[in-house]
């Protein structure tokens, strides 16, 4: 059940009108009962899977906060590390063994267990999301960021939050458990959650859906196509990945103030940084401050010498290329940006300036940050590494070829995610709307007409969320 379709719209609205006029009891339980049905909805089986781990880490957490018991943590943390790793990186790493001792039943094993026993393992849906926020919570635990243990039905409504269960934001304990018995209904936070939900749904249904109609062929065959609809890719393929996910999230965020809570913004335009570093200050930022809070820190960050802090971002960023996806394209892509991560720093810790402080050498930072993370889009959306090359290649002979239909379009949605990430960057729209409540009036009403809308011709036709695959 998609955010974008129009029976998750009306099933919303009925939940939206039955939870107010309960006590938060009665709202925990109401969420609880609907993030079981919205989950069940993708599979049914995973949903017991997922019970079974929800219950698992909250028992294990006990000792965790009581007597911050290493052994305990270290239980919890593997088997969810176990189980994420069996139905995300099982034919990965078995691939990977084949290669190593020449086995040749491991190096094509997905096709083999099909074909020999019928058997296809399938990733459960918001696996490595789920994975992610138990573990900070189980961490967090024995940090002693959490001081007393919650009760059971709080703790399942923290884990199973349907606004932001399939695809975050990844929320931390701070984030959600200290506002979750005092939901809040104001008519600031309803008319900017509404504003939110509807700018959600235009970003999926009118840009990252339309971008990925043209450009998303072009991927799985670019030896057909001309070089210069293989450039468009790399502005292309960055600014559809940015409107389908900035766009669930505001999704979730919009819902969530609906409900009476606040959950963290995730994008704060990213695609106007002056650095990588920076840019994953502002993308997909509760990942970013997890790999940062979970996996940097604890290898040492940056405390044990300037090699091993490089080791340390080469190998965080590693990691989170694989939690993306459970093929070596995205381990590539992660180290491609711990890389450049690395090189800024040892040109900030050198002293080494390219470009002077000015306006213009400023604009052209931003420009070569977005040139590069778009090159880092073309590994990211890649069927595998053959295609990547490709794509590099072709742009590099100046490849002839077939031309898109409606790259034009392509360019100008490109255009208006720059327009929507300088939104972002600047509060100087936000604080101007924000005084103006006839107007966030209107745009609800117009906004709402509009939606209906786009969504009644596009949205049960609409593509799934990008992330919905990790």
């Amino acid at each position: 059940m998609l955010f974008n379709s129009a029976i998750f719209l009306i099933l919303f609205v009925v939940f939206y009108l039955a939870y107010w006029p309960l006590p938060v009891r009665g709202k925990h339980i109401l969420i609880i009962i609907a993030s079981f049905i919205f989950y069940g909805w993708y599979s049914f089986p995973f949903l017991l899977l997922f019970l079974f781990i929800l219950f698992f880490s909250y028992y294990i957490s006990i000792p965790i906060v009581r007597h911050k018991s290493k052994a305990a943590l270290a239980v919890g943390v593997g088997l969810l590390v176990l189980n994420l790793a069996f139905f995300k990186y099982f034919y990965l790493f078995a691939a990977g063994l084949g290669h190593l001792f020449g086995l040749e039943y491991l190096i094509d094993i997905r096709r083999n267990l099909q074909g020999d026993y019928g058997i296809e393992i399938i990733l459960p849906i918001a696996i490595s999301f789920y994975t992610f926020q138990i573990i900070a919570y189980l961490v967090d635990c024995y940090r002693g960021t959490i001081s007393e243990q919650i009760i059971l039905r709080k703790y399942i409504v923290f884990i199973l939050y349907f606004p932001q269960f399939i695809a975050g934001p990844i929320m931390r304990s701070t984030d959600f458990i200290e506002q979750i018995d005092q939901p809040r209904a104001t008519e600031d936070r309803m008319l900017n959650g509404s504003l939110l939900l509807l700018q959600g749904i235009f970003k999926k249904v009118l840009i990252a859906d339309q971008i990925g109609a043209v450009i998303g062929p072009v991927f799985q065959r670019p030896e057909s196509y001309d070089f210069t609809m293989l450039i468009i890719l790399i502005p292309g393929f960055i600014s559809q990945i940015y409107a389908d996910f900035s766009g669930y999230t505001d999704m979730a965020r919009g819902m969530s103030k609906l409900l009476g809570y606040e959950i963290p913004e995730n994008f704060t335009g990213p695609f106007l940084s002056s650095s990588m570093s920076e840019l994953w200050r502002r993308w997909h930022i509760t990942l970013s401050t997890w790999l940062r809070d979970y996996i940097y820190f604890p290898l040492g960050g940056s405390r044990r010498g300037e090699a091993a802090t490089y080791i340390n971002l080469l190998v965080t960023m590693g990691l989170g290329g694989l939690w993306h996806g459970a093929n070596w394209t995205m381990l590539v892509w992660g180290i491609y940006m711990g890389f450049i991560i690395a090189v800024e720093r040892f040109m900030s810790q050198n002293k080494i300036r390219i470009l002077p402080e000015t306006l213009w050498a400023e604009g052209m930072r931003k420009f070569w940050t977005w040139f590069l993370f778009g090159i880092s889009g073309i590994l990211f959306a890649s069927p595998g590494i053959e295609q990547a090359f490709q794509i590099f290649g072709g742009i590099a002979v100046g490849q002839r070829g077939s031309i898109l239909a409606r790259f034009g379009l392509v360019i100008v949605l490109c255009i208006v995610v720059l327009v929507f990430n300088y939104l972002q960057y600047s509060d100087r729209l936000k604080n101007w709307l924000g005084s103006r409540r006839g107007l966030r009036y209107a745009l609800v009403g117009l906004g709402s007409i509009l939606i209906t809308l786009l969504v009644g011709m596009y949205g049960d036709t609409s593509g799934s969320f990008i992330y919905f695959s990790f």
